[in-house]
């Protein structure tokens, strides 16, 4: 038997992920994020989730069901185990849509930074970085339409309509 926690238990012990792991809770996320199988987690820090503007944060947190925030929590997990060192080509996240790995002046997950890397869990491996990942960025559409056309588009490999939460730029998530 193994003596490591699983992975929402090996963030939730970390001072330095307090927020994702708040977020996990706050969310309901924790119950459907507690699946079966191995994952790799990007796990932002609590800086990252500094660079969100509160206004943003607030806008998350007060949406009934907190769908937007599930999805963005969710965009962080990756079905199987990646150590750092096989983060070269695209992989999807477990909401289907496509992160990028880049290895020039650091190993990058969509422009953000990996901080630590291959941290061990029961059922999976935690990499941290410096800023929260966004989705594929998607254009507006009227209301309740983005989610058909989000359902129905899907970035093509190599697009640069990535957004991240960064210390060069800040853009808003939705």
């Amino acid at each position: 038997m193994s003596d490591k926690l699983d992975l929402i238990n090996t963030i939730a012990h970390e001072d330095k992920w307090s927020t994702f792991s708040r977020l996990i809770e706050s969310s309901g996320a924790r119950d459907w994020l507690s699946l079966e199988g191995e994952f790799t987690v990007f796990v932002p820090n609590n800086d990252a989730f500094g660079k969100i503007p509160d206004a943003k944060m607030n806008e998350l947190l007060q949406e009934k069901r907190q769908a937007t925030l599930r999805e963005l929590l969710s965009y962080h997990f990756v079905p199987g185990l990646h150590p750092s060192s096989a983060l070269t080509r695209p992989m999807k996240s477990i909401t289907g849509q496509e992160l990028t790995f880049t290895a020039s002046n650091g190993l990058k997950v969509n422009g953000a930074m990996l901080q630590a890397r291959n941290i061990q869990a029961s059922n999976g491996v935690v990499h941290q970085v410096d800023t929260v990942l966004a989705p594929p960025m998607k254009t507006a559409l009227k209301p309740g339409g983005i989610l058909e056309f989000a359902k129905n588009h899907s970035m093509s490999p190599g697009s640069s309509e990535r957004e991240t939460y960064g210390p060069r730029r800040q853009t808003t998530i939705f």
